[in-house]
């Protein structure tokens, strides 16, 4: 097995050289394989803090194996189709590219980056109009004190989908709030991947922000597929650093094409007195997970959480979320709305939520409610609340159910017709969540393609 990376002497990602001209393979089979052919195409180095990242993820993959469902976190959610394919690196192929840039337009943002297969597309991205001392770009320009964080959490609380991602991420986009700084406008993260009619195209996108005191910023992170009839594979990392007192407002749409899969780890740590706000939309994909985990540490802590699921034909959509609670006086608020929709489908949703010893005065709710439109429509809920302390006031609660008779009876008594009332109730259901998004352009796209995922069934009466 040859080293093909140039320039430097160094062994193939997932592999460590034990003596001179001897190689040791990670023991995953697929993992090997996917490392192996992104080695093939990296030409030259990675800067420092990327290259780190990726030596360390490498490392730890060594001794990984992917989950399969006999893993108590995957018992639901089977990413055998993952790992029985072929996986490339895409191509980042410009074809189409400014009309798909175009076509996901953000009015309200005065910064758009474009992120192909992975890597920032600086020609197609809008960076201007940054207040001064704001840094947003790749991690290779990013201030020390921000690109330290990189691939940190992601080590010692990601996923080994999360552990894939920083060994083979071939660039990473940085934002970095100064102390005291706002951001006034969103800064709209538009990823987009580009398939392979012949193979599955594996691109493996990163985002790091670090927010410093007293800072605020909104971040809106969107997925899109360039090619709708094309299968391809996104494995997408986001690590978020809140420094005391600042502010960050998450958004996050997920709006793949169908035919492909999506992995998504994001990754919070809160200090004191910060404030973490998260709206969430995943619709697209065929399979589809979020592992989101946050972790509180500090005094008056505050984390929102907001997700909207909706499972069409054949769609598989997963969160898994872990929030841990270390401090006192510290609020959370968790909302999760799932909508499955066909009986080929299902949602899963396990949801964690930790309240420390030293967590004293803790505030924390966490709400689950199911929709089930169709016979054989299957979603697995499991709300955790996991509470160490004993001064606390907290909350858990979930409901599955179809639409409810006297719901529909209300409509019907005023004289709308069942299929309209039967509209009406399910895109409310949702938008319980997707009003949080406010962006009008966004909100369009998403709707569009709800209303493509439901087809008649919103309009079947019972």
């Amino acid at each position: 097995m040859e080293a093909l990376l140039s320039g430097r002497s160094c062994c193939l990602p997932g592999t460590s050289q034990r003596q001179e001209g001897t190689w040791t393979p990670a023991e995953d089979k697929w993992t090997q394989r996917l490392l192996t052919a992104f080695a093939q195409v990296r030409t030259v180095a990675a800067p420092g803090a990327l290259q780190r990242m990726q030596d360390e993820c490498t490392q730890a993959l060594r001794t990984q194996r992917m989950p399969t469902t006999r893993n108590e976190e995957y018992r639901f959610t089977d990413v055998s189709r993952i790992l029985q394919s072929t996986p490339q690196p895409a191509s980042q192929s410009p074809a189409g590219l400014p009309e798909a840039v175009a076509a996901h337009k953000l009015e309200a943002a005065a910064v758009q980056l474009v992120v192909v297969d992975g890597v920032l597309n600086r020609e197609l991205s809008r960076l201007g109009g940054l207040p001064e001392g704001v840094y947003v770009g790749s991690i290779g320009g990013a201030p020390a004190s921000a690109a330290e964080h990189l691939g940190q959490q992601a080590r010692t609380r990601g996923s080994p989908f999360a552990l894939i991602n920083g060994a083979t991420a071939q660039d990473a986009v940085c934002i970095h709030v100064p102390a005291g700084m706002e951001v006034p406008q969103a800064v709209h993260v538009l990823y987009i991947a580009t398939g392979d009619a012949n193979a599955v195209t594996v691109s493996c996108p990163r985002l790091l922000a670090v927010l410093e005191e007293r800072a605020y910023l909104e971040v809106l992170e969107e997925f899109s597929g360039a090619q709708a009839e094309q299968k391809y594979f996104t494995n997408a990392v986001a690590e978020f650093v809140v420094h005391q007192g600042a502010s960050l407002v998450h958004k996050y749409v997920q709006l793949e094409s169908n035919p492909g899969w999506h992995m998504k780890a994001t990754l919070v740590s809160q200090a004191q007195g910060s404030r973490y706000a998260l709206t969430e939309a995943m619709v697209g994909a065929s399979l589809a997970r979020h592992d989101l985990g946050v972790a509180q540490l500090g005094r008056k802590t505050e984390t929102t959480m907001r997700s909207f699921i909706l499972c069409g034909e054949g769609q598989l959509h997963d969160l898994h979320s872990k929030l841990r609670l270390h401090h006192p006086a510290g609020t959370a608020n968790q909302l999760h709305k799932c909508i499955v929709a066909a009986s080929s489908a299902r949602g899963v949703f396990d949801g964690n939520v930790k309240v420390e010893r030293a967590a004293q005065q803790t505030d924390a709710g966490q709400l689950s409610r199911n929709l089930l439109l169709a016979e054989k429509a299957t979603v697995n809920v499991k709300p955790n609340l996991q509470i160490i302390a004993d001064d606390v006031k907290c909350t858990h609660g979930c409901a599955v159910s179809d639409l409810q008779e006297d719901q529909l009876f209300y409509f019907r008594a005023r004289g709308v017709d069942p299929k309209d009332a039967r509209r009406v109730l399910v895109y409310s259901f949702g938008a319980e969540v997707t009003q949080h998004l406010k962006h009008p352009d966004l909100m369009a796209r998403l709707e569009a393609a709800v209303t493509q995922t439901l087809g008649d069934i919103v309009a079947a009466a019972d």
